[in-house]
């Protein structure tokens, strides 16, 4: 079996970035922004790999980041995991109907993913624990509004890396092709 060293490479720049932007979100954006809401930064990212991969290969990085996040929250793992695969399965049925390279598109996308991520969680909340999360509706709508004004920043980043490590990049719509 030959093992795909820039994709092995991709992947590991790509946890890297993912642990940044967990950071930068989770303790950084406090210290200079105080009680602003941070951006859902690393939804970023999987909006990226949902977009630009091909299914088996986003899935498998998406839950591998999943795991990550778990040590930036408190979330429970299958609220995680659930939220993560019901939002690319969303982003994913979207691209494979509409879909055009580039970085406008990308920033349509996080937006739509930023407020499909709060009603997801939000719904399976209801459903899967005891104590439901609270709506905190101001919280939520900075959030999906910051969400996209950092999708620029990170396409750009995201581009340079992909073409650095020169993995391929799924740039047409289409069906499940694993």
């Amino acid at each position: 079996m030959k093992i795909r060293w820039n994709a092995t490479l991709n992947f590991f720049i790509l946890l890297a970035i993912l642990l940044i932007v967990a950071g930068i979100q989770t303790t950084l954006w406090f210290q200079f922004f105080g009680n602003v809401p941070a951006p859902l930064l690393w939804l970023n990212l999987i909006v990226y790999l949902t977009l630009y991969r091909k299914p088996f290969p986003a899935i498998f990085t998406i839950y591998a980041m999943g795991a990550i996040l778990l040590i930036f929250t408190g979330m429970p793992l299958k609220m995680m995991l659930f939220s993560l695969l019901i939002l690319f399965t969303l982003v994913y049925g979207i691209k494979s109907r509409v879909f055009w390279s580039g970085a406008g598109y990308y920033t349509i996308m996080c937006g739509f993913s930023a407020v499909a991520y709060h009603l997801i969680y939000f719904l399976l909340s209801m459903v899967l624990e005891k104590n439901p999360a609270s709506f905190e509706i101001v919280d939520r709508l900075v959030q999906i509004i910051l969400t996209p004004s950092f999708a620029l920043p990170m396409y750009w980043i995201l581009a340079k890396i992909d073409k650095l490590t020169q993995d391929e990049l799924v740039h047409e719509p289409g069906g499940l092709d694993l």
